[in-house]
C-alpha cells in the first residue's frame, strides 16, 4: 500500500471512530442527566448497567483512536523520511553541479587572462556567473596580448537540463507496510461479494 493511500484510510478510520466515540459520549451524558433528574430512579439498575456498556465502548473506541494515531504519525514520519532523503540528495547535486559549474567558471577566467579565445557561449557563462572576475579576466588578457595564444572548445558539451522528481509526490507514492486499517478491512470484506 502506498504511504499517501495509507494516510488517507486511516484519516478516514479516525474521523469514522471519533464520530462512533462522540455519539456514545451523547448517549452516556444523556443516560447520566435521566439519572441525575430521578426519571429513572426505579430503573437505576438498567441504567447503571447502560452507563457500564457505553463506558466499555468509549474506552474501546478510545484505544482504537489511539492506535490509528500512532500509525498515522508512524505514516507521517514514514513520508517526511523520504521527502528529506529526496529533497537532500537533490541538494547534494545542486552543489556538486554548482561546484563543477564555478570549477570551468575559474578556467574560463584563467584562460581569457592568458589571453587565449574562448567560445562565446564560455564567456558568457562566466559573465552570468561573476561580472567582476570576467573584467578582471578581460583587463589581465589585455596586458597578455603578445605572444601565442591557444583556441579553446567550450567546456561545455550540449548540456541537458535535469530532472528531479517532486520530493512530496514521490513520498506520498512510496510503499509501506502499514496494512489498511483492521475495522476497514472487515468492513472491506463484507462488502466484497464471495467468488463462487
Amino acid at each position: 500500500m502506498k504511504i499517501g493511500e495509507a494516510q488517507k484510510l486511516y484519516r478516514q478510520q479516525l474521523s469514522f471512530l471519533r464520530g462512533q466515540k462522540n455519539d456514545y459520549v451523547k448517549q452516556q451524558k444523556e443516560n447520566r442527566e435521566k439519572m441525575e433528574q430521578g426519571v429513572t430512579f426505579t430503573f437505576s439498575e438498567a441504567y447503571l448497567e447502560r452507563e457500564k456498556e457505553l463506558q466499555e465502548k468509549i474506552d474501546e473506541l478510545s484505544g482504537q483512536i489511539k492506535n490509528n494515531e500512532k500509525t498515522l504519525d508512524d505514516l507521517i514520519d514514514q513520508e517526511v523520511g523520504i521527502f528529506n532523503s529526496i529533497a537532500s540528495k537533490q541538494q547534494a547535486d545542486a552543489m556538486k553541479e554548482y561546484g563543477e559549474e564555478m570549477a570551468k567558471c575559474m578556467e574560463i577566467a584563467r584562460r581569457i587572462s592568458r589571453g587565449d579565445h574562448v567560445p562565446a557561449q564560455d564567456e558568457k557563462k562566466l559573465m552570468d556567473f561573476n561580472m567582476e572576475i570576467y573584467q578582471m579576466a578581460k583587463e589581465m588578457a589585455a596586458m597578455n596580448m603578445e605572444g601565442e595564444h591557444k583556441e579553446w572548445e567550450s567546456l561545455w558539451g550540449d548540456e541537458e537540463e535535469k530532472e528531479y522528481e517532486d520530493p512530496f509526490e514521490a513520498s506520498q507514492n512510496a510503499e509501506t507496510n502499514v496494512e489498511m486499517p483492521e475495522e476497514m478491512e472487515a468492513a472491506a470484506s463484507v462488502e466484497t461479494p464471495a467468488e463462487s
